[in-house]
């Protein structure tokens, strides 16, 4: 189950509640009833080295050495 942050427009009250994908986001901070905003952080993927890049493919094979 995803884990999401909260956060209050009024108070500024933070907290991280783990809810179900299909379940509706919180609208009310629970110490002020104040209205609640996601948190959104950073993305915990990182892609590196070679393959993800539109550019990677277009480079020309090496050409085989001949003896």
């Amino acid at each position: 189950m995803p884990t999401y942050s909260y956060k209050c427009a009024s108070c500024a009250h933070e907290f991280d509640i783990q809810q179900s994908i299909t379940e509706a986001a919180k609208a009310q901070c629970p110490e002020c009833a104040g209205e609640l905003q996601k948190v959104f952080g950073k993305v915990g993927i990182s892609f590196k080295g070679t393959g993800f890049y539109r550019t990677d493919n277009n480079q020309k094979p090496a050409d085989p050495k001949t003896d």
